[in-house]
């Protein structure tokens, strides 16, 4: 996802004060959320100016733009090695694979996924994380073809637009709302058993 920041840092010094600005952000939206993250707070958490942030970023949702997009990039990465690894494994490890390897990438970006979820003005069918789902799509078209030569096309795209909602929306609740008395492996296992039944039956 391009993003609309001012200046892209050229120097060391300047690409320092964009990570501190940047780290500060999570920080805070970590600790009080999207709507109670303004420049103000992250400029006072950076310990920098309010003037050096707009340096870089014009606002906070410029700020937040980039959170999102690097969150995005590392999680296609991760979620991109899972599915090199799923293609040489049985059809059930393979989708297990991806499950969990989307689940600890969203754990590892909480403060972003979070905030995508529960604070970000996107209506109730808005796909918070697009580039993803795509991903997963395309992996998911590639197994059910394998798996269930036999669907149409009709009933392949049905259920790919059904195994989408349940993917995303299973691994951001296990990653951001599990009860502790919950395992989160069972869970993992749950889910993938549902995928692996849901595109080969």
């Amino acid at each position: 996802m391009a993003t609309s920041r001012r200046r892209a840092p050229v120097q060391e010094r300047s690409r320092a004060m964009v990570e501190q600005i940047l780290e500060a952000a999570t920080r805070v939206l970590s600790s009080s959320g999207y709507a109670q993250m303004s420049t103000n707070r992250i400029a006072d958490e950076a310990e920098v100016s309010v003037g050096s942030l707009y340096r870089y970023f014009g606002d906070k949702e410029e700020i937040f733009d980039e959170l999102r997009a690097r969150a995005t990039d590392e999680i296609m990465r991760e979620l991109t090695d899972a599915i090199v690894r799923a293609s040489g494994q049985p059809p059930m490890v393979g989708v297990r694979g991806l499950v969990a390897a989307l689940v600890g990438s969203l754990q590892r970006h909480e403060a972003v996924a979070r905030a995508l979820v529960n604070e970000m003005p996107m209506g109730t069918q808005a796909n918070v994380l697009p580039e993803i789902e795509r991903t997963l799509a395309q992996f998911t078209r590639m197994y059910a073809a394998q798996q269930a030569p036999h669907l149409s096309a009709a009933e392949l795209d049905a259920r790919i637009y059904l195994a989408m909602g349940i993917t995303l929306n299973s691994c951001l609740r296990i990653a951001l709302e599990r009860p502790p008395e919950l395992d989160e492996d069972h869970l993992i296992d749950l889910v993938a058993g549902m995928l692996a039944l849901g595109l080969s039956a």
